[in-house]
């Protein structure tokens, strides 16, 4: 988020609490002045028009310094050793147990434009993988070896696993999570849903639990890409944020969750992390 972003501006004056926290500093100053008023320091008849604009200059700058532009939100819940983190940054450069969104066949041909080059697996294949998606297929095959698939339609692998199939496959010393949670038909354009989000998501929760490290979980706004799930972005990080606190319910399988926003994607929509503590601070239901 910066300077330059209208969520800043809208959310750093002109919300409700930054309103709040300029009324509270007008009136903190105007006491001030009755107290000086009062040992005679500074009485009422020096005051002019300045006074009161000074006033206000400091408490608008006083309201933005504490609400300056962040590029990470973060939420500890009482009681619980349970975090939450939002970020704007690289998914890869987080530390923890990386989720990667794919499609239902785990198609990972780039080169023929099946699998979009900038996309979170591109990056996958290119930065961890050299491109050599020879090796990232066998690591994939060897994680879905014995899981139940069905034929596939679209262009490319044959066989096509069911929403929320996670294949584990390993590079550089880090552990990614490659979550079926789009659909690729007959001319390879990939499609996903809210609900096949949801869907995806419980059944990643599971897999961590029986099979993770146990470790942190770094997920990216899975869906928004070529998903092409029709939600604002505010939304996408609401259900993943909620769906990882049912989860966690029960069961312990991960002690903080980063979502990761990229920052084009920021900037693009706009989004206000303001808005999102605000809902990690009230509105999870853990």
């Amino acid at each position: 988020m910066r300077y330059t972003s209208r969520s800043y501006w809208r959310y750093a004056l002109f919300s409700t609490e930054p309103i709040k926290q300029l009324l509270a500093d007008v009136g903190g100053a105007y006491l001030v002045l009755q107290v000086l008023d009062f040992f005679r320091i500074f009485t009422g008849d020096r005051h002019t028009i300045w006074t009161l604009v000074a006033i206000l200059l400091a408490s608008v700058a006083h309201v933005l310094i504490t609400r300056r532009p962040v590029s990470r939100v973060g939420y500890k819940v009482p009681k619980k050793d349970l975090r939450y983190e939002v970020r704007i940054g690289d998914l890869f450069a987080c530390p923890g147990e990386i989720v990667v969104s794919t499609n239902t066949t785990f198609d990972t041909d780039v080169a023929s434009g099946l699998i979009a080059p900038n996309s979170v697996q591109g990056q996958l294949a290119h930065r961890f993988f050299n491109d050599k998606t020879d090796e990232l297929d066998r690591q994939i095959a060897q994680s879905l070896n014995g899981r139940p698939s069905d034929k596939a339609i679209s262009p490319g692998k044959r066989k096509r696993y069911p929403i929320g199939t996670v294949a584990k496959v390993n590079a550089h010393g880090k552990n990614f999570y490659m979550l079926a949670m789009a659909e690729l038909n007959e001319h390879g354009n990939a499609h996903s849903s809210a609900e096949m989000v949801e869907e995806a998501l419980d059944k990643l929760w599971d897999y961590m639990a029986e099979r993770g490290d146990h470790g942190d979980v770094v997920l990216p706004l899975v869906g928004t890409g070529r998903g092409r799930i029709q939600l604002p972005r505010k939304k996408i990080i609401e259900r993943i944020a909620q769906s990882f606190a049912y989860a966690s319910r029960e069961r312990t399988f991960a002690n903080k969750l980063t979502i990761v926003i990229h920052p084009s994607d920021a900037a693009k929509y706009d989004v206000n992390l303001f808005e999102v503590r605000d809902y990690l601070v009230g509105s999870l239901d853990v």
